[in-house]
């Protein structure tokens, strides 16, 4: 490094240890905080030290990165992310593009982050505790961020069942229509089933399934 003062150059004002993480220290540059490093590198900085601008962008972007990606990590570990997702939040908190990429590449790189096992995944919750239609499923995946190709081949799948998911919700909302002869209970379940995200199709022939049973068990 050249040691000769440039215009550019500015002072290191103040090195400040974490209590909390006793290996880091923070670095102020002109009175503000500019960066983070290893502890043991900072005790080779001085106070009133001129430090290149460069030098202190390089810095600046590595510490971030390392920011970036222990932040990456805990959202992870919350629950399952899409890559789209992953990258919202992380840009709501304020990381640079540079930043968030490489965090990104890393977790992909990682197994962390991988769009159709997370699709796979919200698919079969979906199924064991809140069955939605074709619709519905698809809006919220899109929403998520997964990529439509993606989409239409797991609902393309035979793991998803649209008639089955109809017909689950039918008989956990049956009690409520007990008491209706079986074409107002068509009525209702079907119109139910419409707001759940199924189509026309799928939820006649959920009801007809149900009722069929229903005087089978009678």
């Amino acid at each position: 490094m050249d040691n000769k003062p440039h215009s550019d150059d500015k002072k290191v004002t103040f090195i400040e240890y974490d209590e909390k993480r006793p290996g880091l220290a923070h670095i102020h540059i002109n009175g503000k905080k500019a960066f983070s490093m290893p502890a043991f590198d900072a005790g080779l900085l001085e106070c009133g030290q001129e430090i290149p601008a460069d030098e202190i962008a390089k810095r600046s972007l590595e510490d971030e990165k390392q920011r970036c990606w222990a932040t990456a990590l805990r959202l992870l570990a919350v629950r399952s992310q899409s890559r789209a997702e992953l990258k919202k939040k992380l840009m709501a908190k304020a990381f640079g593009k540079v930043a968030v990429e490489m965090a990104l590449s890393r977790a992909q790189g990682a197994g962390y982050i991988d769009d159709e096992a997370f699709a796979r995944q919200w698919i079969e919750s979906r199924m064991r505790s809140k069955p939605k239609g074709r619709y519905l499923l698809k809006q919220e995946l899109k929403g998520k961020g997964v990529d439509e190709p993606i989409i239409e081949k797991l609902l393309s799948e035979e793991l998803f069942d649209e008639t089955q998911m109809a017909r689950l919700l039918i008989e956990k909302r049956a009690w409520k229509w007990k008491k209706l002869d079986d074409f107002r209970f068509k009525q209702k379940a079907c119109a139910y089933l419409a707001g759940k995200g199924f189509t026309y199709d799928i939820a006649s022939e959920a009801v007809e399934a149900f009722l069929s049973l229903a005087e089978t068990d009678e």
